[in-house]
């Protein structure tokens, strides 16, 4: 299994135990449900940032496609 956060198992099981006696078993769900909750709105920003540049990569090609065709088409008239 491939760790994201580049630390061994022995570690991660430290944080844990140190996790639980700093704030109590009772506590851990809820700064686990806030911790999820930050990465799920990073996440979002993030789609949400690639998914605005797709559109602009998609708009500005477009545009370019447009440019060609139109300089084509007055070149065309310019002949006739």
């Amino acid at each position: 299994m491939i760790n994201p956060l580049f630390i061994s198992f022995e570690e991660s099981f430290f944080i844990i135990l140190i996790a639980i006696i700093i704030f109590g078993p009772k506590k851990i769900p809820d700064i686990a449900r806030g911790m999820g909750e930050g990465v799920r709105y990073l996440k979002n920003a993030k789609n949400k940032i690639q998914n605005e540049i797709r559109r602009s990569n998609i708009v500005e090609k477009k545009r370019s496609i447009l440019n060609k065709e139109n300089k084509i088409h007055s070149s065309s008239i310019k002949r006739h």
